[in-house]
């Protein structure tokens, strides 16, 4: 109680001691009547100076200028497709056939995996929409609960051989390992 009544009464010499002469001084900048003159030369060092003390995204919400990372945390290895192939690869597939190339990848940025091409010109890795994905895979899809990805992206790693995830920011998510091209058939051309 004691400790209270000593409280209000600091308080009250307080709030006497502020009041408006109490204020914090501004700094106003002198017109540029006032400010003097430089040389054209020092007068652009002076704004590119301004402008270098602006804050700057580090990202431009892009992933094209980042590096390729990736994981294989969701994939899918877990029974086998309808067409009597396993959805989890082989100790030796992994070994020689997929993760060579990914790790060539890493030392990639996006904007470079995006720029490589196959002899007939089409992109090697790329997005596609979910629906252009055979219906089985569209189920497993929904059912591994990536629904709120509705492209998915592939990597090329051979002639018909496909890796098959979602991406997130700059990160590849491995999920599926597609031997023959049968998650997305195409016809024999």
């Amino acid at each position: 109680m004691l400790a209270q009544k000593k409280f209000e009464a600091s308080k009250e010499s307080f709030i006497a001691k502020v009041n408006e002469t109490y204020q914090p001084k501004t700094i106003v900048e002198p017109s540029n009547d006032e400010l003097p003159r430089l040389a054209p030369h020092l007068a652009r060092a002076k704004e590119a100076e301004k402008a270098d003390l602006q804050p700057k995204a580090l990202k431009d919400g892009s992933r094209f200028s980042s590096r390729i990372s990736w994981c294989c945390t969701n994939a899918d290895l877990k029974d086998s497709w309808s067409w009597g192939e396993l959805r989890a690869w082989e100790p030796k597939e992994w070994d020689e056939i997929i993760h060579p190339p990914f790790k060539e990848f890493e030392k990639l940025t996006w904007q470079e995996v995006d720029s490589h091409s196959s002899d007939s010109g089409h992109k090697k890795h790329h997005s596609h929409d979910l629906a252009d994905l055979c219906q089985e895979a569209q189920e497993r899809w929904k059912a591994l609960n990536f629904e709120q990805f509705d492209t998915i992206f592939r990597f090329r790693i051979g002639n018909v051989e496909r890796v098959w995830g979602f991406i997130l920011q700059a990160h590849f998510y491995i999920v599926w390992w597609d031997r023959r091209h049968n998650i997305y058939p195409t016809e024999p051309s």
